[in-house]
C-alpha cells in the first residue's frame, strides 16, 4: 500500500510543512515539547527515514531554560549525534527573589547541567546564534520596587556583593561568565534581550571579540498610574555604560542592532531618558545597522560618518527626532520655532552631505505616523497624489520628564510634512544612495 515515506524527500517535507505550519522559526523547547513540537516529534519516531529527514529540522533552534531537567535534555542531545543541527540556542532565564533565601536557593537559578551546557557551547559545532532573554516578569512586585528604587550607582564591591545575595543579579553573572569562557568562543551572534537593570562583574570580555552579529533588546513596561521602568536611574545608567559591558569589545561585528521599548525608548540625555554611547571608534567592520525606538542625536550622526566606507545597510524603526515646540498657549496650540534643534531634515542633510560610499540601503520604518490634518495639507496631499509625488511624513516626539511615557506631537508631524523640509533632506540622502547602487552596478 503506498503510503508518505514512499514520496520523494521534497514533497514529504512540503506536506510535513503544510500539515503543520511548520517554518525555520520553529524553535525546539527542552522544558515542554507539547503542541507542534510535540507533533513533529511524534512523526519523527514513526520510522529511522522520518527521524533522519526531520532531525536537522528539529532541532535547529532549541531553547534552555536554566532548570536541572532543561540543563539535562539539552546535554544529553549535545553529546548525540543531532548536536551538528543545533543553529540557534535560545537561554531563558527566570529568577525569583525573597528576604529569606539562602545561598543555595541563589545557586540554583543556574544548575550545573546549565553551567555544563552554556560553558561549553563548542558541543554545537554548528551553532550560529546565542540568544539570552532574561525574564524579570516573574519577580515578586515588592521585591521587584525594592530592587530598582536604589538611585545610586555601585561601586565594583556593591556589584560583587549583591551577585552574592540576590538570585537575579547572581544568574546574569554566572550566565555572561559561562559564555565567555574559553570553551564557548564558538557562536557568531549574540542576542541579549535584557531589562537594563543593575551591572554585573562579568562584562566586556575579550572572548566577545569572535562575535559578527550583536543585538542588544530591551524590556521595559508600564508600571501603573502612567510610570514606566525608564524613569528609574537604573535604566539610564545601565544603557549610557553600554560601551563598557559590549560596545567596546565588538571589534569584528559586522551587523549591530540596539533596541529600545515603546516604555523605555533611548537616545537622549535628559530625565526618563538614555544616551547611548556609540562613539565613532565602536564597531569599525559594520556593514548593517539597526536601531529601534531611539532617538536621533548629533553624536549618532558623527558615528554613521565615521563608518562611512563600511556601513551598506540603515534601518530606523520606531525613531524619533525630539521634539522641541513651545506651547503659545494660543488656539492654534503648539507652534514650532526650533530650526535650529536637531531634525530630520538636519540629520538626512547632514549625512548625505558626508557622501557614504558604502550605504545602498535606507530604511524609515513605519513610513505612515500620527498627522493632525487640517484643510490645507488635505488639500496638499491631494495634489501630490494627482502629481504622483511621493512624499511622507517623519515622527517627531517626546519623553515625559515625570513618567516617562513616549508623546508623539501630530502637529509638528504635520507641520513637517506640509513644509516639505524633512523629505528635502531624505531626497538628498536617496540620491546618494541610488548613486552608489549605480557605481557598484556598473562595477560588475
Amino acid at each position: 500500500m503506498p503510503c508518505l515515506a514512499d514520496l520523494s524527500q521534497e514533497l514529504v517535507l512540503q506536506i510535513v510543512h503544510f500539515l503543520m505550519g511548520f517554518d525555520e522559526s520553529y524553535e525546539w523547547n527542552s522544558c515542554d515539547p507539547s503542541g507542534e513540537a510535540q507533533a513533529i516529534t511524534s512523526l519523527s519516531r514513526a520510522s529511522t527515514y522520518f527521524y533522519k529527514l526531520l532531525s536537522p529540522f528539529l532541532f535547529r533552534h532549541i531553547v534552555l531554560h536554566n532548570t536541572q531537567k532543561s540543563g539535562n535534555s539539552v546535554q544529553y542531545l549535545a553529546e548525540s549525534s543531532q548536536r551538528t543541527s543545533v543553529k540557534t540556542l535560545y537561554f531563558k532565564g527566570v529568577a525569583t527573589e525573597s528576604e529569606d533565601q539562602d545561598n543555595d536557593d541563589i545557586n540554583s537559578h543556574f544548575p550545573s547541567s546549565v553551567e555544563t551546557v552554556m560553558s561549553n557551547l563548542a558541543l554545537f559545532p554548528n551553532l550560529e546564534t546565542l540568544t539570552l532573554h532574561f525574564d524579570l516578569e516573574k519577580v515578586q512586585e515588592g521585591y521587584f520596587m525594592e530592587f530598582l528604587e536604589d538611585q545610586e550607582e555601585e561601586t565594583e564591591q556593591q556589584t560583587r556583593e549583591a551577585e552574592a545575595k540576590q538570585a537575579w543579579r547572581s544568574l546574569q553573572k554566572q550566565t555572561f561568565e559561562a559564555i565567555t569562557s574559553m570553551n564557548s568562543n564558538k557562536c557568531r551572534e549574540l542576542v541579549v534581550k535584557i531589562w537594563p537593570l543593575k551591572s554585573t562583574s562579568v562584562f566586556g570580555s575579550k572572548q566577545m571579540k569572535q562575535l559578527e552579529s550583536f543585538s542588544f533588546e530591551i524590556y521595559a513596561r508600564d508600571e501603573g498610574a502612567g510610570w514606566r521602568t525608564n524613569d528609574l536611574f537604573c535604566f539610564s545608567h545601565y544603557v549610557e555604560n553600554l560601551d563598557h559591558y559590549f560596545l567596546d569589545a565588538l571589534t569584528n561585528v559586522t551587523r549591530l542592532t540596539i533596541s529600545g521599548h515603546e516604555d523605555g525608548s533611548v537616545g537622549l540625555r535628559e530625565t526618563c531618558e538614555a544616551l547611548v554611547p556609540l562613539k565613532p571608534e565602536h564597531v569599525p567592520k559594520l556593514r548593517e545597522l539597526e536601531m529601534r525606538w531611539y532617538f536621533i542625536q548629533e553624536t549618532f550622526v558623527d558615528f554613521l560618518k565615521a563608518h562611512s566606507a563600511t556601513l551598506e545597510r540603515l534601518t530606523l524603526s520606531n525613531c524619533f527626532c525630539i521634539d522641541q515646540s513651545e506651547f503659545t498657549g494660543t488656539a492654534n496650540g503648539w507652534k514650532i520655532f526650533h530650526e535650529d534643534v536637531p531634525s530630520w531634515y538636519g540629520f538626512f542633510h547632514t549625512y548625505a552631505a558626508s557622501k557614504p560610499s558604502a550605504l545602498r540601503h535606507v530604511t524609515v520604518v513605519p513610513e505612515t505616523v500620527a498627522l493632525e490634518l487640517d484643510d490645507e495639507l488635505v488639500r496638499l496631499q491631494k495634489y501630490w497624489e494627482d502629481q504622483g509625488k511621493g512624499r511622507r511624513a517623519f515622527p517627531y516626539a517626546a519623553v515625559d520628564h515625570k513618567y516617562g511615557m513616549l508623546i508623539q506631537n501630530e502637529e509638528r508631524n504635520a507641520w513637517g510634512l506640509q513644509r516639505e523640509r524633512d523629505m528635502e533632506g531624505w531626497e538628498e540622502l536617496m540620491a546618494v544612495v541610488r548613486a552608489n547602487k549605480e557605481k557598484l552596478a556598473g562595477q560588475v
